[in-house]
C-alpha cells in the first residue's frame, strides 16, 4: 500500500498541490485523490512517475506494514506463454488487494479449506494420475471430452469465485486469464477474458484450475508448466492423443482429422497437433509433418475468424454490460458483481476507480460498469 501519510508530508515539504502531482505524474487529479486516499495504487510506471515527482524511492512511497504472507500471490497465463511483464503484476497484485475488499460481499461462507494438492510435482506421471483423478471425480472416461461445464462445477466445488471480464477480442500481449489467491482468507479468485477464442477457453480454465489445485505453491516458471501439463492431461490425455496419432497417420487429410478432433475435445488444432508430435517423440516414432509455417500462416489468418467465449455462451461478441453482467451471472454462477454493487452501496457512492483496479478493466469501461451495477441496486 501507499504510504500516503510520507507522501502528503512530501508535498507539503515540497510546496506541491495535488494538482501540480497530477500533472507530473501525467494522470488526473482524480487518480491522484484516489491515491492517497487509498481507493486505488499506481500501476507500475505512474509509481515511478510519483516517485520521481516527490524525489523519493519506490521502496520509500510504498507501505510495508502488511505482513508478506497475505500479500496476494498470482499466476498469470500470458498470449503465447510470455511471461507477465512488470505492469501486469503490479495490476494483478492490485486486483488482488480490491478482490480481499469484497470477499465478505460474496456470501460466501465456508469455514474449511479447499481440497488441494500438498506436494505438487513436475513428474508427467503424477500429473497424469492427478488429471486422472479429476477427470473421475467429473463422472468421465479417459476418451470423453470435458465441456465448459464440467471445468466450471470443478471451480465451484473447489470454492474458486469465476471473475469473467472483457478485455477485448484476444489482443496481443493481454492477459487472457489469471488466478489470485487470498493466503489470509485461503480463496481463489479466477478472472477470465469473454474476448478470448472459445477454442482456447477449456485450455485457458484448466490452467487456472491447476494453480488453485496447488494454492500457489508452485510458483513463476515452474507454476507455469505445472499448469500447462496439467491442462494438457486433462484436456487431451495420452489414450486421446494416441488415437489421434493413428487417425492422422492413416488418413490422407490429416489436417482436417486434426481440427475435427479438436472440435470433438473442445480444444485448438494446436493442442491436438502439439500432443501427438509429443508423443510420437516419447515413441521414437517420425513425428507428422503438420507444423509448417504454412500451417501456421493459415491458422493465424483463420483465427480472428473463430467465435469469442461471448460469442460462443452469450451469442454475441460484444454483448452491453447489462448482457454481459446477466449472462456471466446466469452461466459462471458469480457473486463478483453483485459484491461490487453492494460494495459500491456501503461506500455510498459510485467507485469507478475501485471497479477499473479490481477487474483490470480501462477507466471509461469502470464508469459505465459503475453506473449499470448501482442502478440495478436501486
Amino acid at each position: 500500500m501507499l504510504d500516503t501519510k510520507l507522501i502528503r508530508s512530501t508535498l507539503k515539504k515540497l510546496g506541491l498541490s495535488q494538482a501540480n502531482l497530477a500533472k507530473e505524474c501525467g494522470v488526473s487529479k482524480e487518480a491522484v485523490s484516489n491515491w492517497l486516499s487509498g481507493e486505488s495504487i499506481p500501476r507500475a510506471r505512474k509509481a515511478l512517475a510519483l516517485a520521481d515527482a516527490l524525489k523519493l524511492s519506490l521502496n520509500e512511497i510504498f507501505s510495508i506494514e502488511n505482513d508478506v504472507s497475505e500479500e496476494p500471490v498470482i499466476a498469470y497465463r500470458m498470449r503465447n506463454n510470455r511471461a507477465p511483464s512488470l505492469e501486469a503484476q503490479t495490476a494483478g497484485e492490485e486486483i488482488g488487494r480490491h478482490l480481499k475488499q469484497l470477499l465478505p460481499l460474496t456470501g460466501s461462507n465456508s469455514v474449511f479449506s479447499p481440497r488441494h494438492l500438498v506436494n505438487p510435482s513436475l513428474d508427467d506421471d503424477y500429473v497424469a494420475k492427478i488429471a486422472s483423478a479429476i477427470r473421475e471425480q467429473l463422472g468421465l472416461t479417459d476418451i470423453e471430452p470435458v465441456t465448459h461445464g464440467h471445468l466450471i462445477n470443478l471451480f465451484h466445488e473447489f470454492g474458486a469465485f469465476l471473475v469473467p471480464v472483457f478485455w477485448g477480442e484476444d489482443k496481443d500481449g493481454h492477459e487472457n486469464a489469471m488466478s489470485v489467491y487470498l493466503p489470509d482468507s485461503k480463496s481463489s479468485w479466477v478472472l477470465f477474458n469473454l474476448g478470448c477464442r472459445l477454442d482456447d477457453f477449456n485450455y485457458w480454465l484448466s490452467h487456472e484450475f491447476a494453480h488453485c489445485l496447488t494454492l500457489h505453491t508452485l510458483q513463476g516458471d515452474e507454476g507455469e508448466k505445472f499448469a500447462e501439463k496439467f491442462a494438457q492431461a486433462l484436456l487431451f490425455p495420452e489414450k486421446i492423443t494416441g488415437e489421434a496419432l493413428a487417425a492422422i497417420r492413416n488418413s490422407k487429410t490429416p489436417l482436417k482429422v486434426a481440427q475435427s478432433i479438436a472440435n470433438t475435445h473442445n480444444v485448438s488444432v494446436v493442442t491436438v497437433i502439439k500432443a501427438i508430435n509429443k508423443l510420437a517423440k516419447s515413441r521414437n516414432e517420425a513425428v507428422p509433418k503438420l507444423e509448417t509455417p504454412a500451417f501456421y500462416a493459415k491458422w493465424n489468418s483463420e483465427k480472428s475468424t473463430k467465435p469469442t467465449v461471448a460469442k460462443g455462451l452469450f451469442g454475441i461478441n460484444n454483448p452491453s454490460l447489462e448482457d454481459a453482467i446477466r449472462n456471466s451471472e446466469k452461466h459462471f454462477h458469480t457473486p463478483i458483481f453483485r459484491a461490487i454493487a453492494k460494495w459500491q452501496k456501503i461506500q455510498g457512492g459510485r467507485s469507478p476507480a475501485f471497479i477499473a483496479s479490481a477487474l483490470n478493466l480501462d477507466l471509461n469501461i469502470a464508469i459505465e460498469m459503475s453506473h449499470v451495477l448501482w442502478m440495478s441496486e436501486d
